[in-house]
């Protein structure tokens, strides 16, 4: 037996053209599958790799906008692990708390570990940008940079298409619509809101674990969906927050929602949060440290994908 390079095991009696097929069908399988759990994001997915044009071997900016918390990272994700095979590097980085807490020489230093396998120490952000325009137009990268919230940090880890080299891709998710477009101009998808039939199955997901609502809790489930405004991380949350209640606890939690204005989505995911699992409480946080400063320090997390 040796070792292989993903650190699994490859028997010496296979040959290297069933080690090779082998491999193929594994890499085929986890490109074509789906998660379920992104109810509704399959078609945007679709639209959004219309807009990369993979079959072109020009480089290609693209941006991916809406408002926080409608799905963007997940799309970012979903075409991350689709296609980062294609590429001789691939890098998904979340820049806007790495930008806050590490700085922005760090995260250049990041970029150019993951997409040049250097790991450097720079004096400064300028040379980190030498570094990147000298080296990476030699290379067909896959750069996704998630949650982009300052112009720096387009102009020091992306600058223009001369960068990179032929067939290379760069995903880029903000809220700021506007900062999107000075980068990437027309190039651009607005994540939309889930429809009511998607936002009943993702909110059943989570408070039933099945795909639609059991029988005597339909109506019900259709006033708590309602409320979420098709907003794919309330869904989850308020659907956590129902798991295995009876009926007087989600009456409870429905009034509860009515006292709060119709487009005040953190305030109906704040009055669960006491009644959340663990999992339930890490997923509210994930909003709550981007757009409630009052709640605290946040216990923060790798932003930076490893494969």
């Amino acid at each position: 037996m040796v070792a292989g390079r993903s650190g699994g095991w490859a028997d010496l009696g296979e040959s290297r053209g069933e080690i090779k097929s082998r491999g193929e069908r594994k890499r085929l399988q986890i490109i074509s599958h789906f998660p379920e759990s992104l109810v509704g994001m399959k078609s945007q997915v679709e639209k959004v790799t219309s807009l990369l044009d993979m079959k072109s071997n020009d480089v290609r900016s693209i941006g991916i906008w809406g408002m926080g918390d409608i799905g963007k990272t997940e799309i970012a994700r979903v075409l991350y692990q689709r296609y980062r095979h294609r590429f001789e590097a691939a890098c998904f980085i979340g820049v806007g708390t790495l930008y806050q807490t590490n700085g922005l020489t760090w995260l250049v230093q990041v970029v150019i570990c993951k997409l040049l396998g250097k790991n450097m120490t720079l004096n400064s952000d300028h040379e980190g940008v030498i570094i990147l325009k000298n080296m990476l137009r030699r290379k067909k990268v896959l750069l996704i940079l998630d949650d982009v919230n300052h112009r720096e940090q387009l102009e020091f880890l992306v600058g223009g298409t001369e960068w990179f080299g032929r067939g290379s891709k760069i995903i880029l998710t903000a809220r700021d619509k506007q900062l999107l477009i000075s980068h990437v101009g027309d190039n651009m998808y607005e994540v939309q809101l889930l429809s009511e039939n998607e936002a009943l199955e993702l909110f059943s997901r989570h408070a039933f674990r099945e795909k639609s609502p059991l029988k005597d809790f339909m109506e019900l489930s259709k006033q708590v969906v309602e409320y979420a405004g098709g907003l794919p991380l309330a869904l989850k949350i308020l659907g956590s927050s129902v798991y295995k209640r009876d009926k007087m606890q989600w009456r409870d939690i429905i009034n509860r929602l009515k006292r709060i204005p119709h487009n005040d989505i953190l305030g109906k995911l704040r009055l669960n949060f006491d009644g959340l699992d663990k999992d339930g409480k890490e997923i509210f946080l994930d909003i709550a440290f981007l757009d409630i400063t009052s709640m605290g320090k946040y216990n923060n997390k790798s932003f930076v994908e490893e494969y």
